[in-house]
């Protein structure tokens, strides 16, 4: 044989075995592209949540496929199937996720996921007036503030992690507050707004990296502030153990000093620069000699009747806080 042939027949088989090469690879990257994910549901559940995982594929039919979950390692022998759904852990333990899958032709693929439960709690804490020695709540009042605080529940690496190390996304509504979130931002200063509405405020907590590791949501709701009566007693001051409701009998006794005191107005104190007070005594103009949350009623007679008190008070500055309360003296024999 002629080396001319013989070079043609080794060029032709180099050929070949390139082209056998190239269709080999070609197969090889077409199997490694078909991935599948595991998705999560909740995206950042909390400790016993009810956590659904769903696999996906961008080319494999998992529908014909064989699936077999692991949970930490243990096949669940009762989940089959694209989905199953199971418990969240306490905070701070983890749960590992692992499904298999094989295909009808016979290539397998597998894809693993970690849970990591995660709260943040949300504080929320209304910037209005109370009365003294008072421990509840007072009331989100119509063009009111408040202030809400994230509290997050979070383990990574099993140390509970601060607020300085962690990053807040602050939402109200569907408009992302940029100015009030960054790292370390756990505090948000909310304002009401006219007209009066509800406010759903959320707060979405992410590591350096980006990943979401916490979240919730509070819908603030406006409340209309109250006027509180007392007894001022000459002898042991305001008796705040029991306000004057409906019908205060005077008696013979000859003087009564009545204060009132504002609950959930944006006041800086009872009597403020914002404040305004309006007394009627049966329906007629009454102005206080002394603080304007206090009026004095004094007996001058012994006959018996019935009189009508009635205040008017309200936020000069928030013109949406604003009540009127009232009260019957009855006097004489």
């Amino acid at each position: 044989m002629s080396s001319f042939f013989k070079k043609t027949i080794q060029i032709s088989l180099i050929i070949a075995f390139l082209a056998m090469g190239n269709i080999v690879i070609a197969q090889e990257t077409s199997t490694s592209l078909s991935s599948i994910y595991i998705n999560i549901s909740p995206v950042s559940p909390r400790a016993g949540d009810s956590v659904v995982l769903t696999l996906s594929s961008d080319l494999l039919n998992l529908n014909s496929s064989k699936i077999v979950w692991y949970i930490d390692g243990t096949p669940k022998r009762d989940a089959a199937g694209k989905s199953i759904t199971i418990k969240a852990k306490s905070d701070g333990q983890k749960t590992t996720i692992r499904a298999v899958v094989e295909t009808s032709d016979g290539i397998i693929k597998e894809a693993s996921q970690e849970i990591s439960p995660a709260g943040v709690d949300l504080v929320v804490e209304p910037m209005s007036y109370t009365l003294p020695f008072y421990k509840g709540k007072p009331y989100f009042a119509p063009q009111g503030t408040v202030k809400v605080v994230a509290i997050p529940d979070i383990i990574i690496d099993g140390t509970r992690a601060l607020s300085k190390d962690l990053n807040f996304k602050w939402s109200k509504g569907d408009i992302v507050l940029g100015s009030s979130s960054g790292k370390g931002n756990d505090t948000l200063l909310v304002y009401g707004t006219i007209p009066v509405r509800d406010i759903n405020i959320s707060v979405q907590i992410s590591d350096d990296s980006g990943n979401i590791l916490a979240e919730n949501s509070k819908l603030l709701t406006t409340d209309n502030p109250e006027i509180l009566f007392y007894e001022d007693n000459p002898l042991y001051g305001v008796l705040y153990n029991e306000a004057v409701v409906g019908n205060y009998n005077l008696g013979t006794r000859e003087e009564l000093t009545i204060v009132a005191k504002p609950f959930s107005f944006d006041f800086s104190n009872d009597v403020s620069e914002e404040s305004d007070y309006t007394w009627n005594i049966n329906g007629n103009s009454i102005t206080p000699a002394g603080k304007a949350n206090e009026l004095v009623l004094k007996q001058t007679t012994n006959v018996a009747g019935t009189a009508s008190v009635s205040l008017d008070l309200k936020n000069v500055d928030r013109i949406m806080q604003y009540v009127s309360d009232s009260f019957n003296i009855s006097y004489g024999q």
